[in-house]
């Protein structure tokens, strides 16, 4: 049975303010809330205090986004989901456009990953379409440690929905000799969207549990990014460097060499993600 829909009622209303509230003060970075549609202010302030909760969990978990953030909503009504599709914008500012059916509740909104997903992509500078899988398997490999935060997922709920999404990945690849750096643009090219994402999603996996073996972890290494390095656009390689200089290793950028070079889907099954900031 699907999530059932609803108007907010007085009571709804009054739980959405004391969130919004919370929320709004716990997200520290400049938020802009754009709405290109019509919206009623009910359902203005349900999706406010959505993005506001998303955004909040995220700087709790890798510090305050060095910018402000703009997200515009767009009016999607008769939606099979509460967010049919979203997409960061890297030009003119940094931001996100959500198109979201807002007659849904805001427990469906909260339960879904799309916002945990595109905000996290803010967090890494744009990289250009040529590494969309690096880009991808990065906001997929955040999206549950967000939703954790958020009280959504417990830690073996995510971890299921890890295992459960790398074991389909695996599945449909379909090249056993081919390194996935190499094989991400024809899987973009195929539209095999979640083997690319939890492909690249792997290589962060792997990336952190080197890191845990020095006593780190990859939202560590992101805190301590996001304070000195964050740039609108970077090459790869710039912010392999970077990343590399603050681990105190080249672990990013030996994981990316064994990405464009070992055959096969990368493995997985031994590494478990992890959702402290080290």
């Amino acid at each position: 049975m699907g999530l059932r829909r609803r108007t907010a009622t007085p009571t709804h209303a009054a739980l959405l303010a004391a969130l919004l509230a919370g929320a709004a003060t716990a997200f520290a970075s400049p938020l802009e809330l754009v709405w290109h549609d019509d919206f009623s202010p009910a359902e203005r302030q349900k999706l406010a205090a959505w993005v506001y909760e998303t955004g909040a969990a995220v700087e709790r978990l890798v510090g305050e986004f060095p910018m402000g953030v703009q997200v515009v909503f767009h009016r999607r009504d008769g939606a099979r989901e509460p967010v049919p599709w979203a997409n960061t914008r890297r030009s003119r500012g940094q931001g996100v456009h959500f198109h979201v059916d807002p007659s849904y509740p805001l427990a469906a909104f909260r339960a879904d990953w799309t916002a945990p997903h595109e905000l996290s992509h803010l967090i890494l500078p744009y990289l250009g379409r040529r590494h969309a899988w690096f880009a991808e398997g990065f906001a997929s490999y955040l999206q549950y440690p967000v939703m954790q935060e958020m009280g959504v997922l417990t830690a073996a709920e995510a971890e299921r929905r890890y295992r459960r999404n790398f074991e389909r990945a695996e599945r449909g690849y379909g090249d056993a000799r081919a390194p996935f750096a190499r094989a991400a643009p024809r899987l973009r090219a195929e539209r095999k969207y979640p083997v690319m994402y939890w492909g690249g999603a792997a290589y962060f996996l792997q990336v952190d549990k080197e890191l845990a073996m020095d006593g780190s972890s990859l939202l560590a290494v992101l805190r301590d990014y996001l304070r000195c390095c964050r740039r609108d656009r970077a090459s790869l390689d710039v912010l392999l460097a970077d990343l590399d200089r603050l681990a105190g290793a080249p672990l990013f950028s030996d994981g990316y060499a064994r990405f464009a070079s070992e055959p096969g889907f990368p493995e997985f099954r031994d590494y478990r993600p992890r959702t402290d900031a080290g």
